[in-house]
Formats: C-alpha cells, structure tokens, sequence
C-alpha cells in the first residue's frame, strides 16, 4: 500500500449556496486557490469540512464531486464516514466505482472515523470488512472532541492503544490522523513501532505548532493563509540553520497560532466568516451554528482580519 504524504494536509471547508446546496463552482475555485500549497487534500473532514453534519446523501455527492474534479497530481483524502458500518461502507463502494468509471489515478486514501459508528471492541474486524469493499490504502482519524458530541456516556472517545497496535498490523491502514493530547500521541507512536513509514498526523494545529509531528499537520487554517501553513509544514520536517528564516517562521507562527485560537468555537463558521469577508466565497453559511457562537466568531475573526488582512467590501454578486 502507498503511504500519504508527509507535511501539510488542507482540510478544505464545503461552500454552500443560498439554497444550502454544495456550492461546486466556489468549491473549484477553493481547489484551485489551495492546492498549489498542499501535499494533500482532505475533503468532507468533521469539523472544517462538516463532513459528519452532512446527511449521507449530500456526503456522498461531496465525495464522488470531488473525485470528480480533482486530478490525480495531488494526493486526494475523503472521509466516508456515516451513521452506521453499512453506509460508510456503502459510501466506499460508490465512491470505488466513480474512480474506477473516471480511471482516476492513485493516490486516493480513505479518511475513517471509526468510533463515530462502532466501537474498540473488534475493530480489527471492521477493517477486514474494509479490505473486501475496497483496493485503497485507509487513514484512521482519532478524534475525541468529535464522539463526544455523541453524549454517549459508555461510548470510549479515543481509540484505545492496544487496538490501535492490532490495527496497525493491517497493512491497508497506513496512517492515523490524532486531534488529542499529546500524552496518547507518543503512545500511538509505539504502538505502531514496527511500521516505520506509517504516519501519525496531527489533526490540532495548536498542538502542531507546540511540538511539530514528523508525518505533518491536517489544518483548516491553510483555507485562509495556504502559503503560511505551507512554509511551516515544510520547516518542521527540515529545520533550517538560517537566524533570519527561523525568525520569519517564528512570526508566522505567531500568526497561525492566533488563527488556531480563533477558530476554536466552531471551525468551519470561523473560515467561511473570513473567506466571505475577503470576497472569496459568496455566503458563508455553515451548519450547527448558534447565534452566541456566531456572535464571537464574528468578533474575534473580524480582530483577526483586521490585523492581517486589507479587507475589502463583502461582495453582493459572486467571487471576486
């Protein structure tokens, strides 16, 4: 199996129009606008791509779109993840045709959220299931905040590290996307020791920039300041000896660290707030806001964009 790249993975936001549908001609042109920057993109991610706020028949028009328009010169991730094993299966399965009709050339990895539909307790299983639906490599993503929203008391909100060691003997896994603390980051590690190219991503951008990993970062920061993220990403796997560059990424970091904060609340409401400011996208409706949270996104992205940003009139009629 192929592994993902290493450095900065773009979880790309999903546009809506006016009417709540996927906004494809918005979506092409955040594709284009990101992609020079990215060693890879991830579409439908929880959070930033509200991947798993989606009804399922949305998700699935997301995933075959972007198979669709994304050509094979980057690494595409997508997240099939659903309610139940049986439709992220089914969400594989269809997405498998679409790239066997397009003939679209590798690399495409699957992103899964495994704990959002099943639990530790054989979940080796799941992936030999995985294995019969599907020929491409998967990337687990552990998220805790995520299936806590499930205010399932019993439910586990980490992948326990036993089985993640089992997992791993699976050689279609090829990599774990990690959004927690940094404590079950380095228990992770050994227990995959012994696949030595197997990537461990950061899924927290705060938590990268504290103490960069050595696969890189999965960041929504990067629908904002693509470059910047870039750079950093890049750094963290070649620590350069020059003062002056050290200094440039320091103040950088600086930067994406006050975006990191700002974004907390609510990511993707967060980036579609400024891109919308910027003209970049026509409306910036996002799914699961509330009002109070809509109210301090708007303050603390507007302090944001203020300081870094010349901020042009919020367009009435498309992109500018």
């Amino acid at each position: 199996m192929p592994y993902p790249p290493k450095g900065l993975i773009a979880a790309l936001i999903t546009p809506f129009d006016g009417q709540g549908s996927i906004d494809w001609a918005t979506f092409k042109h955040l594709i284009e606008r990101i992609l020079p920057f990215s060693d890879g993109l991830f579409i439908g991610e929880g959070r930033v791509g509200e991947g798993l706020s989606l009804s399922n028949q949305v998700r699935r028009e997301l995933l075959q779109g972007a198979i669709e328009m994304i050509s094979g010169e980057k690494s595409l991730l997508l997240c099939p993840t659903a309610s139940t094993l049986e439709e992220t299966l089914s969400n594989v399965e269809m997405a498998e045709k679409r790239c066997s009709a397009q003939q679209r050339p590798e690399p495409l990895y699957w992103v899964d959220i495994p704990l959002w539909y099943h639990s530790n307790r054989q979940l080796p299983r799941v992936y030999q299931e995985w294995q019969r639906r599907t020929s491409f490599p998967i990337i687990l993503y552990n998220h805790p905040q995520l299936i806590s929203r499930l205010n399932q008391s019993l439910k586990r909100c980490n992948i326990r590290t036993s089985v993640l060691k089992r997992l791993s003997e699976n050689e279609q896994i090829v990599g774990l996307i990690h959004a927690g603390e940094l404590k079950r980051t380095m228990h992770y590690q050994r227990a995959v020791r012994l696949r030595r190219e197997f990537r461990i991503y950061d899924g927290d951008e705060a938590s990268f920039l504290n103490q960069p990993s050595s696969s890189g970062v999965v960041s929504g920061g990067a629908n904002l300041l693509p470059a910047e993220w870039q750079e950093i990403a890049a750094a963290s796997l070649s620590l350069s000896e020059d003062p002056t560059r050290n200094l440039l990424l320091l103040q950088q970091s600086q930067k994406l660290r006050r975006l990191s904060q700002a974004l907390r609340l609510n990511p993707a409401k967060g980036l579609k707030f400024a891109l919308h400011r910027l003209g970049l996208i026509p409306h910036s409706q996002a799914l699961n806001e509330t009002p109070a949270d809509s109210f301090r996104i708007d303050l603390e992205m507007g302090d944001f964009l203020r300081e870094n940003f010349s901020l042009q009139p919020t367009p009435q009629n498309g992109i500018t």
